[in-house]
């Protein structure tokens, strides 16, 4: 899965960035939003809890997905500016990646026991 971003914009009103991006997936389906944030996050050198996804729509036959994403300053920004839906959506994204991150952590204490 590769992320390249097509376009950034800075919103000083609404403290945040805006930034359009597509999604190269090609070999599996539709990526899931954790893992496109986690990519996003890392891509903008930014903390995940402050980057919301807004859409992401692929097209059918093609192996690519374009979204939209809204990185604010402060989780207080992101709560204050976003409707209350977004920002459950969000949450949930976040705990998505928190258990995926404790699976993998569990997964990688399991293989060095096996090792000793």
């Amino acid at each position: 899965m590769e992320v390249e971003i097509l376009d950034q914009r800075d919103n000083p009103l609404l403290y945040r960035k805006e930034v359009k991006f597509v999604v190269r997936h090609e070999d599996s389906g539709t990526p899931q939003k954790s893992e496109v944030l986690r990519k996003l996050a890392a891509i903008l050198d930014v903390d995940k809890e402050v980057v919301l996804i807004d859409r992401m729509e692929s097209e059918f036959g093609k192996r690519e997905t374009k979204g939209y994403a809204k990185i604010y300053k402060s989780m207080e920004h992101l709560e204050d500016i976003e409707p209350e839906h977004m920002v459950e959506r969000h949450k949930k994204v976040l705990e998505e990646l928190e258990s995926e991150s404790e699976e993998s952590e569990e997964s990688e204490s399991e293989e060095s026991e096996e090792e000793e």
